[in-house]
């Protein structure tokens, strides 16, 4: 026996938060406990995709997201569930998803992984590209990654659940089997059953989400 946990039900775990929130790292391990799931690195998909293909940056985007939901869609009507590492920072994109998700019988569960933009961007600076979270990654200048900011749309009567980026991921993974049981996902054993779900809710201020980052004394090492 593997000692993973293993779903009933495929399900599709979208993550939405800044760059350097720690998706990718979340997301790598949970999948390392679950059965029957894949962790969809859109970076990686991202730089393997651009090897091959030159010309129009936005053709090649349009591309790689009909490859992601490609890849998503076939793990899907096989039965694997799907953790996708992608910014799915728009309201429309999320749609999308949950209703691939739901077209396929599995379980379509938002994430919010919330964390103050001062602190994710000076992640990104400090990304050690010898980790396989972030090997791939991308770099971000203040003003890119003010437009990232400016441009996101806060999950707003969605279903979705919060967990904080500064957490370890034991206090995350805690809130997320929770949630995966409580649809239906997955079955716990009595040990994590009995672990009281840390408070995840409202741990960014609402005037945090879009806050300009630029005026903030934020620097690039």
């Amino acid at each position: 026996m593997s000692g993973k946990l293993t779903p009933s039900k495929p399900f599709l775990l979208l993550l939405y938060g800044y760059p350097g929130s720690g998706k990718t790292l979340f997301a790598r391990q949970l999948a390392d406990e679950l059965d029957n799931t894949v962790h969809l690195n859109a970076d990686k998909l991202e730089h393997d995709l651009s090897q091959e293909i030159s010309g129009e940056s936005q053709y090649s985007s349009n591309i790689f997201k009909t490859v992601q939901k490609y890849m998503a869609e076939e793990y899907l009507s096989s039965g694997i569930s799907v953790i996708l590492d992608t910014p799915v920072t728009k309201k429309s994109q999320r749609r999308i998803f949950r209703n691939l998700a739901i077209s396929h019988k599995s379980v379509p569960l938002l994430v919010w992984i919330q964390i103050d933009p001062e602190s994710s961007f000076n992640r990104t600076n400090k990304r050690d590209r010898r980790k396989s979270e972030d090997k791939y990654a991308t770099e971000y200048t203040p003003e890119d990654y003010q437009t990232i900011l400016s441009n996101s749309q806060n999950p707003d009567n969605e279903d979705f659940i919060v967990i904080s980026g500064k957490h370890t991921y034991k206090s995350q993974r805690v809130a997320i089997l929770k949630k995966l049981y409580e649809q239906g996902v997955i079955k716990l054993d009595d040990s994590i059953k009995s672990i009281v779900k840390p408070e995840l809710v409202n741990l960014v201020p609402k005037f945090h989400s879009r806050g300009d980052i630029l005026r903030r004394n934020i620097s690039i090492r």
